[in-house]
């Protein structure tokens, strides 16, 4: 199955649709051919980060191929929940394909991000994953807003995205992160994080904080939304 997902090449948004990806190929017992943006080449290590999961046949970056008579994997849709635990985004991807392709299928909620087994040592500390500044950023929002939050190590977003995924599911618990992609990667390990907002999102697109997070994270794993003026290093220990 070959499905060209179009809408996003923004980290968080991308990683919704992986229940909904895993759910197709655990209904049908087809991999999915996936092609992606070719914007996601800035996120160094993702198509094997992808392929490590057993879900796919391959994944291609768009300008690799030819794209012609391919189904469109988007969520620019309705946002009606099948479950009141799954992500917005994930839902809309969902009904995307419902909608337009009267695709049967349920969404793999247990869904739970696979990592390589790393020769990686790294310190006993608590690791953060702030917001990049890195390029074709959504610049509708501030990098670099967990600056100051205290003694943390931060991921390197140089580094491959299998190795800091390594970290998060490996440091000690939780891992703190905001509203960004690689608090997705988090969220799907099922790891405890913690995730912060400052006061820029508190009304992010006219809607309340808590639908921002309803929006990307799933309610029954281990992600945890916080204001940053509430949160302290210290009082994790």
């Amino acid at each position: 199955m070959k499905l060209h997902l179009n809408s996003t090449a923004n980290l968080g948004d991308f990683l919704n649709a992986l229940p909904v990806l895993s759910g197709i190929y655990k209904s049908t017992g087809e991999k999915v051919y996936l092609i992606i943006r070719k914007e996601m080449r800035k996120f160094k290590g993702i198509i094997e980060l992808l392929m490590y999961q057993d879900i796919f046949e391959d994944v291609v970056f768009e300008d690799e191929l030819f794209v012609s008579g391919v189904k469109v994997l988007s969520s620019w849709t309705r946002e009606d929940k099948n479950n009141n635990n799954r992500p917005i985004e994930t839902c809309r991807y969902e009904n995307w394909l419902k909608d337009n392709y009267g695709m049967e299928f349920d969404v793999d909620d247990d869904f739970i991000l696979q990592v390589p087994e790393l020769n990686m040592k790294f310190d006993d500390e608590y690791y953060c994953g702030d917001r990049w500044s890195g390029p074709d950023i959504d610049t509708r929002r501030q990098s670099n807003t967990l600056a100051d939050i205290g003694n943390v190590r931060y991921l390197d977003y140089n580094d491959d995205i299998i190795e800091n995924a390594y970290i998060i599911k490996n440091c000690k618990p939780p891992f703190i992160s905001t509203f960004t992609g690689i608090s997705g990667i988090a969220d799907l390990l099922n790891k405890d994080q913690v995730v912060l907002w400052s006061d820029e999102l508190k009304n992010w697109d006219d809607r309340p904080i808590e639908y921002s997070f309803e929006k990307h994270y799933y309610g029954n794993r281990k992600s945890t939304l916080m204001y940053i003026g509430d949160f302290s290093v210290e009082a994790l220990a």
